[in-house]
């Protein structure tokens, strides 16, 4: 389905991440949660980038997050205002939520944004199922969508959301986890879960590291999926 859509908000996400949300047209539906083609106009013509939805299927709005850069499309991506229209192309894409299945998300930076609409779309739906968000970064300004995970959590008491900081200040006041997720934080989130499956989303090496400690703890491939951000561009 190609619709127009008008931006209903954009605002920053962090200091080098920004986020919109769009209207979304009548009878689109996607699974939690596949990926668009977004189309915008920049100053060097049209140009559509493939963007994962930020957003679950039971929300009333499209919702999109990236990572600023110098290129035309991400400046383009951070110069939207309410009113201006975008072109949405989609849905598509096999990185989905199976919702039979206890389900362990692992993000790093920007890698949140798909995780966070399968994370909501539970909540939503009032899932049985149980799931825990492991959430990556460098510092605690760098945490996209800190609040709104925040309130997931909290509308779901199925959901367990553990952040680590890889390059926090020492004395910044963070009481929370620090360093790279490893294999006894994988093991400590997904005690008590039943077979779930592992949603990992983020730059290359976070999605081959993650993978490779999971299949060194004797996690079967095939609960293991994955979504790599790569470029940035």
């Amino acid at each position: 389905m190609i619709f127009r859509s008008k931006v209903i908000e954009s605002r920053p996400l962090t200091p080098s991440a920004h986020m919109i949300r769009v209207e979304k047209a009548s009878g689109f539906d996607y699974e939690p949660v596949q990926f668009c083609g977004l189309e915008l106009t920049t100053p060097v013509g049209v140009e559509e980038y493939p963007m994962s939805l930020a957003s679950s299927p039971t929300q009333g709005f499209l919702e999109f997050g990236a990572r600023l850069s110098s290129s035309s499309w991400k400046r383009a991506f951070a110069g939207l205002r309410p009113g201006d229209e975008v072109e949405i192309d989609g849905a598509y894409g096999h990185f989905v939520l199976d919702p039979d299945r206890d389900a362990v998300f692992v993000a790093g930076g920007i890698g949140i944004t798909p995780l966070k609409g399968m994370a909501k779309f539970l909540a939503d739906t009032r899932s049985p199922r149980r799931s825990v968000l492991i959430y990556s970064n460098q510092s605690q300004e760098e945490i996209a969508y800190r609040d709104e995970l925040a309130a997931i959590e909290s509308g779901n008491r199925r959901l367990r959301v553990i952040h680590t900081l890889t390059r926090e200040p020492a004395g910044s006041g963070w009481s929370g986890r620090r360093g790279r997720i490893d294999g006894p934080l994988l093991g400590e989130a997904t005690a008590g879960l039943t077979e779930p499956t592992y949603y990992l989303c983020g730059r290359d090496a976070l999605v081959g590291h993650v993978s490779g400690l999971l299949v060194g703890m004797g996690v079967p491939t095939e609960r293991i999926t994955f979504e790599v951000f790569r470029g940035y561009h």
